[in-house]
């Protein structure tokens, strides 16, 4: 799955913080015995108005409002705002989710605290692939319930403060998972079959919370300047973990901080990342695309770095060459070496081998590239 890069218009660490389900704010609070966490039972939810209810569920009914959760069955609740760039993003998975599990009990339910008409016009507009957000969210049930009643019961109650964040109601009517809905791929598909194993995913959400409250320090090195200094800080996190899945997350972050620090810094964290992703060319293509988030956020990026980056790519794709998001990934790079023929080339490529779900980013960017080539050519023919 693609991660745009429009959804993170800060530095790129608060961008990747947020993506990993980190708080900048550094406010330290405890969860209290009484809040929201892995294995609580789920709460009814009440929600005032149902915009979208097409699609069908499991039975081949059109879907109904729910107020409660059916034993047996999987929910997913997310939260999300016609203003939030990367719940917009996240819009085209959701259906695509919905579409591969609706027939094995899982239910979407996406829920804004925005009054109706400011919904109802929202999904009026076009996206940038061109389809209307209504009809890109045609095939889970979209939502609104202004009075926020939902969302204190689960956002608020679980401590979660920023969107699009999702909540997984496992078979029993407690809650199993929650995070970033572009990260729910692999729990979810756990949940319905039965092999999520929630004690461990449980265990790594408290360490990650224990990250969550110290976090912010690491965002005032970098509002200071001090790159390198924020990534001997993760690195002494790092250390002291015991739970891989953080651990990784860090590592995630520590890569995009030291691509800010620039320098031999940046090249060694880089190419120590993609010895580490090995034969996997899902993991190189996350490392590559570190790069495009740091030069789109305006971190100023090397010549060294992104033709590291190409190397990268160029090597995942011996590994998977019709990997839809490893040539995405290729294009926006050797765009940024300047080489526009042939990443609007390399993107037509990566159109062909799309998934539905990173479809409509790619095609996205195709015609931005197309765009561009033209213009280049127009100018210099004058």
């Amino acid at each position: 799955m693609r991660v745009s890069v429009d959804r993170f218009p800060f530095v790129a660490v608060v961008g990747l913080a947020a993506l990993v389900g980190l708080s900048t704010s550094g406010a330290a609070r405890a969860l209290r015995a009484d809040e929201l966490a892995i294995g609580s039972k789920a709460p009814a939810i009440d929600i005032e108005h149902w915009v979208q209810k097409a699609g069908r569920d499991a039975a081949g009914k059109n879907f109904e409002p729910i107020t409660e959760f059916t034993t047996g069955n999987v929910y997913v609740v997310e939260f999300w705002a016609t203003w939030c760039p990367p719940c917009r993003t996240s819009m085209p998975h959701l259906s695509a989710l919905q579409e591969e599990f609706g027939a094995k009990g899982v239910t979407i339910i996406s829920v804004s605290d925005e009054d109706l008409e400011t919904v109802e016009e929202f999904l009026k507009t076009d996206s940038d692939g061109g389809k209307t957000y209504g009809e890109i969210t045609k095939n889970y049930l979209l939502t609104t319930d202004p009075d926020g009643s939902v969302s204190r019961d689960y956002m608020e109650a679980a401590g979660q403060n920023g969107i699009p964040c999702a909540f997984i109601v496992g078979k029993t009517g407690e809650i199993e998972w929650i995070g970033h809905p572009m990260q729910i791929d692999k729990p979810l598909a756990g949940i319905v079959d039965g092999t999520f194993d929630r004690e461990a995913y449980a265990a790594s959400a408290r360490e990650m919370k224990e990250v969550q409250q110290r976090f912010g320090e690491v965002v005032k090195l970098m509002q200071a300047g001090k790159p390198a200094e924020a990534v001997q800080l993760i690195d002494s996190w790092i250390a002291e973990l015991k739970n891989e899945e953080v651990k990784a997350r860090l590592k995630s972050i520590r890569r995009s901080i030291a691509m800010q620090a620039g320098g031999a810094l940046a090249v060694e964290a880089f190419t120590a990342a993609v010895k580490e992703a090995g034969d996997s060319a899902e993991q190189i293509n996350e490392i590559a695309w570190n790069v495009v988030m740091a030069s789109d956020q305006g971190v100023e990026v090397s010549d060294e770095l992104v033709a590291a980056a190409v190397a990268a790519a160029e090597g995942g794709l011996k590994l998977e060459p019709t990997n839809g998001n490893l040539l995405d990934t290729l294009a926006h790079l050797q765009a940024q070496q300047g080489q526009l023929e042939k990443a609007l080339a390399t993107q037509q490529k990566a159109l062909e081998h799309a998934s539905e779900a990173s479809m409509e980013s790619i095609r996205g960017y195709l015609e931005e590239l197309e765009v561009k080539v033209r213009e280049a050519k127009e100018a210099a023919a004058k």
